[in-house]
């Protein structure tokens, strides 16, 4: 469906075919969250009655029940009910919610994903470790766990998106193991069909003091106190980082909601790396129906974010630079 439409044309036709197949399909399966709500809150609550009575049990040989002191007993009894519930209630509440969403996802994925072109659901990586640890914008790690990966194209620029975890394991003095995470967050790779000669990259300046390259001089004096640019090409990097790119790299981490935001152009490829917390396409929500609209526009003007990025770029264009 994207193929050489412009970005008012993806817009209008995400809501025609949104509005008129996607939701009728989803609705069906807004009865899953119901009944998934229904017995998270049953087996919290259960669980919930059955700590009580063990934490008023507790209270009662530890305290003692017949020493007379009611006020002191019944406080510190209702404290600890009250935390041991909200515990319980939580942690139930996730579970449900994970097992609901991974249930979910299989079948709504495919459904919703028809309203965003050819973009595609899959739970495999589709951008591997070597290109993450060339691109030296990411620091130290040896593992690699993904989440959801999303694979589609804009004007014939193919789109990776991938959510990910980076990591690297150590032991301590006791033999412990440690994880240290270097990255969680979003990983967009564009494959651009022109040649970029060089290796240039664009990190954060609270994350990185040096790196590899020269430092590139920039005419913009509110980026290059944000960002350090390196490259091995002062020229090319110097006609890639224009005034509005650098506009478009903001907007993408103001929309995905980012404090940082890092990126690599090498090998025929722009690799960005935006540190995020929440879910890319959350659908897991029990207190939210499928259907709800929001959570398809986040991802909706996250795209769009990226194919502004293209256009400015031109990265469809197989013309030299």
């Amino acid at each position: 469906m994207v193929g050489n439409q412009s970005i008012n044309e993806f817009k209008s036709n995400f809501n025609k075919i949104f509005h008129s197949t996607v939701l009728p399909a989803l609705r069906p399966l807004d009865k899953e969250r119901i009944k998934a709500r229904k017995i998270s809150s049953i087996i919290g609550l259960s669980v919930s009655i059955i700590a009580s009575i063990v934490v008023i049990f507790l209270c009662k040989d530890d305290m003692g029940l017949t020493s007379g002191n009611w006020i002191s007993i019944i406080f510190n009894c209702c404290f600890a009910i009250a935390i041991v519930t909200s515990i319980v209630m939580f942690l139930t509440k996730q579970f449900a919610k994970k097992n609901f969403e991974n249930s979910l996802k299989s079948k709504i994925m495919p459904i919703a994903l028809n309203a965003f072109g050819d973009f595609k659901w899959t739970t495999n990586a589709i951008i591997s470790i070597y290109e993450l640890k060339d691109s030296k914008i990411i620091s130290h790690f040896e593992n690699m766990d993904v989440d959801d990966n999303f694979i589609g194209s804009y004007k014939n620029v193919p789109i990776n998106i991938s959510e990910m975890h980076l990591y690297y394991k150590t032991r301590d003095s006791k033999g412990r193991q440690q994880t240290h995470t270097a990255f969680r967050g979003v990983v967009i790779k564009l494959e651009i069909p022109k040649h970029f000669k060089s290796h240039t990259i664009v990190v954060p300046k609270a994350l990185i003091n040096s790196g590899p390259y020269d430092e590139v001089k920039l005419e913009d004096p509110e980026f290059s106190k944000k960002f350090h640019v390196r490259s091995n090409d002062q020229v090319e990097a110097r006609y890639l980082l224009t005034t509005t790119f650098m506009e478009r790299f903001k907007n993408i981490q103001s929309v995905f909601e980012a404090k940082t935001i890092s990126c690599s152009f090498l090998n025929n490829t722009l690799l960005m790396a935006i540190p995020v917390r929440k879910d890319l396409f959350s659908l897991g929500d029990l207190s939210k129906p499928v259907t709800d609209t929001k959570q398809y526009e986040v991802f909706l003007n996250e795209l769009i974010s990226i194919f502004e990025l293209i256009e400015e770029l031109k990265l469809y264009n197989n013309t030299g630079l």
